[in-house]
C-alpha cells in the first residue's frame, strides 16, 4: 500500500468563465454536461457534493461533470482537501475572475448564490439550471433528460 503522501492531489486548475464555457461547448454532440459551482464554506454545496460524485460513478461515460470552486484564493488548500475527501480524481476548476464577471458570463439567470448548477444537453442547449441545493432525484432526473436529448444533425 502506498503512503498517503505519494497520492496525487486532485487537479484544481485556474479557469475563467470563458474557459468554462469553451469546455462545455467542446462536449456538444458528444456528451451532456453538468456544471456545478460550489465552495467549501457553503453548507448546501457540501451536502449535495456526494450526489454529484454518485452521478459521475453511475453515468460516467454519458456526461461530463465540471466542478468549479468559487472559494477565495486563501481557501485553495481547503478546496483541494475537500476534493480529496470526496474521491475526486479528475481535473476540476478554481474560479479566477471577478465574481460579477464570472456570474454574468455563465448565466443571465444566476444571482451568484451557491451552489449553482447548469445542465447542458448533448445538443449544447441548457436543459436545466438552478441555484441552491437539490436532492439526488432532481439531479438524476434532469441529467437523464440532458443525456437522452436528441441531436439534430
Amino acid at each position: 500500500m502506498l503512503p498517503l503522501t505519494s497520492l496525487a492531489q486532485p487537479a484544481l486548475e485556474d479557469a475563467n468563465a470563458d474557459q468554462i464555457l469553451e469546455l462545455i461547448e467542446s462536449q456538444k454532440g458528444e456528451k451532456a454536461v453538468l456544471l456545478n459551482v460550489w465552495a467549501t464554506w457553503c453548507g448546501p454545496c457540501r451536502e449535495e457534493f456526494p450526489y454529484l460524485m454518485d452521478l459521475k460513478e453511475k453515468y460516467s461515460d454519458q456526461f461530463k461533470l465540471i466542478l468549479v470552486s468559487g472559494d477565495f484564493e486563501d481557501a485553495r488548500s481547503e478546496a483541494i482537501e475537500f476534493l480529496e475527501e470526496h474521491g475526486v480524481d479528475f481535473t476540476t476548476y478554481f474560479k479566477k475572475e471577478s465574481d460579477q464577471s464570472f456570474i454574468s458570463k455563465l448565466s443571465d439567470n444566476w444571482t451568484g448564490a451557491l451552489p449553482f448548477t447548469v445542465i447542458v444537453g448533448v445538443n449544447g442547449e441548457v436543459t436545466a439550471q438552478w441555484e441552491d441545493k437539490a436532492d439526488f432525484s432532481t439531479f438524476e432526473k434532469e441529467l437523464l433528460k440532458a443525456i437522452n436529448q436528441k441531436t439534430d444533425q
